[in-house]
């Protein structure tokens, strides 16, 4: 039993420390792929003094606290965010793993976690969904439904949860604006329902939007308090509609046991 617990805590170990080199990736994902950069061309630099940074700075869970947060040629200050980022797609690696075992699925739950992490950054700082990352995904989660739905979710709910929910957020997107004259629902926030609903089911897509509503009244209150532009005030649907999906990301089944269950 001991051995045992022992060959999980590697693998739980070596899962965080895939998770966080994946993370360095993402931290060059949130950067660059809304500018429309290279993801691979050039290497990483600084964004003070475009000095490259070597790699075993490109690591900033280790190099952040051994640089004391500043860059090595100019000093200047580096954001705190690139080693949260690698520690949070790393622990979610973890948790995964944890959670669920060693599985092909797991492979497919980590790319999901990576890509909503990436959703979560981008959207916070420029207000778009890249369909570099959900078209992709929604491609993926129905090919995986037809060819092996072990791995996800079988066609018929996969589908289903794409036109419905995926089809729910078009039609608001759509309709708002000629009412209110105004954006509301953005369509990238429509092909991230649509990739989750691909991915994780019908059932897990209506919860991650209730779930997803609710954490982004939980930011989006204190920014309609803080800006004082009412109405106007530019709140970002994805982060909510992210977090909740990682939430579901563990429990797929969660919304369809409390709907049994009331």
């Amino acid at each position: 039993m001991r051995e045992v617990e022992v060959s999980l805590a590697w693998l739980v170990g070596g899962a965080f420390v895939f998770g966080a080199c994946i993370g360095s990736f993402l931290n060059v994902v949130i950067w660059r792929l809304p500018r429309g950069e290279s993801l691979l061309f050039p290497g990483s630099r600084c964004p003070g003094c475009e000095q490259p940074i070597p790699a075993w700075a490109n690591v900033p869970i280790l190099s952040y606290p051994a640089l004391g947060g500043r860059c090595r040629s100019c000093r200047a200050r580096i954001s705190p965010r690139y080693p949260f980022v690698e520690a949070l797609t790393g622990a979610l690696f973890a948790a995964l793993l944890y959670a669920h075992g060693p599985s092909a699925r797991l492979l497919v739950e980590w790319a999901l976690a990576a890509a909503l992490v990436a959703v979560i950054f981008i959207d916070l700082d420029h207000y778009i969904i890249p369909n570099w990352i959900t078209l992709p995904g929604i491609a993926l989660g129905l090919v995986i439904s037809v060819a092996a739905p072990s791995l996800g979710v079988p066609f018929p709910d996969a589908l289903r949860g794409v036109v419905l929910a995926g089809g729910a957020f078009w039609l608001i997107a759509e309709v708002y604006p000629r009412l209110r004259g105004k954006q509301g629902l953005g369509f990238g926030d429509v092909k991230l329902i649509a990739m989750l609903a691909s991915l994780l089911g019908t059932y897990a897509a209506i919860g991650i939007i209730f779930l997803g509503s609710v954490i982004g009244l939980a930011y989006g209150i204190p920014k309609l308090v803080i800006e004082r532009k009412g109405m106007d005030t530019r709140i970002p649907f994805g982060p909510g509609l992210a977090i909740a999906g990682l939430v579901f990301l563990f429990e797929p089944g969660l919304w369809r046991r409390l709907v049994d269950a009331g």
